[in-house]
Formats: structure tokens, sequence, C-alpha cells
């Protein structure tokens, strides 16, 4: 769990990089997305909250996952920030992965019949959906202005 909230910070780090819109042109709609975000965040975090409780290292793991889902939620809302559709659909989807990861590791629901496959392909597709956005937003351009015309 470590090296993913790890990957969430840094990936933090590189959506607040120059290359990307500053805040100031954020809509009141992209505050709107965030605060969805973190009461999104907020929520999965309260309904794992027994389920981690009842895990052998629940006194270590309790707020290591509570730090973990702060760190995913701030790497999407900052995703958001970029106004890159691929980067915010590339985080939304790494959500998903890690939602569904914790679905199952914490005995939440059943295991899925495909569940390993699910998480994987989420967590590729997410990788490969924020790198193509870092590249376009390296290649510079608004593409936000071009897909909200669309």
């Amino acid at each position: 769990m470590a090296s993913f909230a790890l990957a969430h910070l840094l990936y933090s780090l590189t959506f607040l990089s120059t290359r990307y819109s500053s805040p100031s042109s954020s809509s009141s709609l992209s505050y709107f997305f965030c605060l969805l975000l973190w009461l999104l965040g907020g929520g999965l975090y309260a309904y794992l909250f027994p389920f981690l409780q009842k895990t052998p290292d629940a006194a270590a793991l309790t707020p290591g996952v509570g730090v973990y889902v702060a760190l995913i939620v701030l790497m999407a809302t900052l995703a958001v920030r970029t106004r890159r559709p691929l980067i915010m659909l590339g985080s939304l989807i790494f959500m998903t992965s890690d939602l569904t990861l914790a679905l199952q590791t914490f005995k939440v629901t059943e295991p899925l019949e495909h569940g390993r496959h699910i998480v994987m392909t989420t967590y590729y597709l997410a990788q490969l959906l924020i790198a193509v956005g870092d590249i376009k937003a390296a290649e510079g351009g608004d593409e936000f202005a071009k897909w909200k015309k669309s």
C-alpha cells in the first residue's frame, strides 16, 4: 500500500506542474467536482471503516487506509485541476481499481469471479490514460477547450 500511496503522491506533484492550467482557470463546476470527490472518498472510508476494524492489524491498517484514501482523492482532485480529460478519466479509473481491490481485500464483498482481472485491467488502463494525457500536456495546447466545444 505504501508504494501505491507514493505513486499517488508523485502523480499529485506532477499535476501541480507548470505545464497544466493554473487554478485561476478552474470553473465552479471543477470546484463542485472536487468537493464531490472528497465527499465520495470520505464516504468510502467511512463505509470501509468497520471492515478495517475486523482485520488482525487494524491498529496500523485503519489510519494507513485513511491516509491512502486522502492521497488518492488528492491525486484525483489535482487531476481535475489539470483540465485534461484523459488525466481526469485515468485518475477516476485508478480510484475505481483501488476501490474494487479494497472491497475484496477487506472482505466487504464476496470475491468477484474475475476480480483480479478487473483490478489489473482498470489499473493498467488508468496508467495508460494518465501517461497519454501527460504526453499531450507536454506537447502543449488546451485540450479541454477543444473537448468542451464538441
